[in-house]
C-alpha cells in the first residue's frame, strides 16, 4: 500500500514538474555576433526565471550536438540531441538583420517527436534595448502562452449604454468597469454602437500593457498606437489617360502635314499640265467634248483638294488629342489625413 501511494505521488510530481528545455545557440543571419550573443544570454536568463520551464545544462546540450556535424541546423538531429541531454522541449532559432531592422525567429519543438509546437517571430526596428525586450516577450510567448496577453481600455464620452464589440463579438456595455484583459497581442477591431449611430476602428494591443482607445460616436477615433502605425499623406494620382493618346496625336499631325505636301504637289502638277496642253493647240480642239471629259488639269486639282481636306481633318484630330494629353498631365490631387 505504501509503495502504491509512493508511486502515485511520483506520477503526480512528474506531471506537475516543469519540463526541461534545451536552448540551442541562436544562429546569426546578417546580424553582428556580439548582438546575437547578447540576445542569447538574455533569452537564457529569461527562461531560467520562468516557472513553466527548467533549463537543461548548456554543457550537456553542446556535447550532444557535437555527436553529428551541423546537428544544430537540422531540426531532427537537434531534437534528438536535446532528448539525449535530458530535455523534453527544444528552443532553436535565428536572429537576422537588414539595415536597422532585426528579426528574431524562435520555435519550440518537442524533442521526442521533432514536431514544432509554437513559433515566435518578432520584427524590431530601433535600439538594441527594444530588441532585448522582444526576446523577453518571445520567452513568454513560447513557454507561457497563457500569460502572453495585453489589455484594452475603451473610453467613449457621452455614450453610456452603448454596446461595445471586439473582433465582431459583444464585449460589454459602456462604460466598462475595467479594461478588457487577456487579449492576444496584435491588431483588434473595436466597434461602438448605440440606437442611432456607431463608430469603429483598429487598435494594436501590446504584450503586458494596457492600450487606451478613445472614441466619439460620429467622429474619428483617437487611439494610442505607435507612431510608425500612424497614416501619412497620400498622393492621389491624376486620372490615367490611355497610352495611345500622345502617339496617335503625333501620327495624325504628321499625316496631315504629309497630306498637305502631296496636295501641293498635285496642285502644281495640275497647273503645269493645263499650261502645256493649251500651248499651241487650237481653241476648237480644247473645247471638244472628248477633250473636256476628264482633263488632266482638273483631275489633278480635284486630287489636290482631297488631300487638302484630309490634311485639315488630320491636323484638327491630332491637335485635339495633343491638347487632351497636355490637360490630363496637368491635373493632380493630394489628400492628407
Amino acid at each position: 500500500m505504501t509503495q502504491m501511494w509512493a508511486a502515485l505521488a511520483l506520477v503526480l510530481a512528474s506531471a506537475t514538474t516543469a519540463p526541461v528545455v534545451a536552448l540551442l545557440p541562436l544562429r546569426p543571419l546578417g546580424a553582428p555576433p556580439d548582438v546575437v550573443h547578447a540576445l542569447e544570454v538574455t533569452l537564457r536568463n529569461e527562461l531560467a526565471q520562468l516557472p513553466e520551464a527548467r533549463l537543461a545544462s548548456a554543457r550537456d546540450v553542446a556535447a550532444a550536438l557535437k555527436r553529428e556535424p551541423g546537428c544544430e541546423t537540422r531540426v531532427a538531429c537537434a531534437a534528438a540531441a536535446a532528448a539525449h541531454a535530458g530535455a523534453r522541449l527544444l528552443i532553436m532559432g535565428t536572429t537576422s538583420q537588414l539595415g536597422d531592422s532585426f528579426m528574431v525567429d524562435l520555435k519550440l519543438i518537442d524533442s521526442r517527436s521533432g514536431q514544432e509546437l509554437r513559433r515566435a517571430t518578432h520584427p524590431v526596428s530601433g535600439s538594441q534595448e527594444a530588441l532585448i525586450e522582444k526576446v523577453r516577450e518571445a520567452a513568454i510567448h513560447l513557454l507561457a502562452p497563457s500569460r502572453f496577453v495585453g489589455a484594452l481600455r475603451v473610453d467613449v464620452p457621452g455614450a453610456a449604454g452603448a454596446q461595445l464589440y471586439l473582433d465582431g463579438k459583444h464585449a460589454g456595455t459602456l462604460p466598462l468597469a475595467q479594461p478588457l484583459e487577456g487579449l492576444a497581442p496584435g491588431q483588434h477591431a473595436i466597434r461602438v454602437k448605440d440606437r442611432t449611430q456607431e463608430t469603429s476602428t483598429f487598435v494594436e494591443v501590446r504584450f503586458g500593457r494596457t492600450t487606451d482607445a478613445q472614441l466619439e460616436l460620429g467622429a474619428a477615433p483617437v487611439v494610442a498606437v505607435p507612431a510608425a502605425a500612424l497614416p501619412v499623406a497620400i498622393a492621389t494620382a491624376a486620372p490615367r489617360k490611355p497610352a495611345w493618346v500622345r502617339p496617335a496625336a503625333i501620327a495624325a499631325i504628321g499625316a496631315g502635314v504629309a497630306s498637305a505636301v502631296i496636295g501641293l504637289a498635285f496642285n502644281a502638277r495640275g497647273g503645269s499640265t493645263a499650261a502645256s496642253s493649251s500651248n499651241g493647240v487650237p481653241v476648237s480642239q480644247l473645247q471638244s467634248p472628248k477633250a473636256q471629259a476628264f482633263p488632266d488639269g482638273d483631275q489633278n486639282a480635284s486630287i489636290a483638294r482631297g488631300f487638302y481636306f484630309a490634311a485639315a481633318v488630320l491636323a484638327a484630330t491630332g491637335g485635339g488629342l495633343l491638347w487632351w494629353d497636355v490637360q490630363t498631365d496637368s491635373i493632380g490631387v493630394t489628400t492628407h489625413f
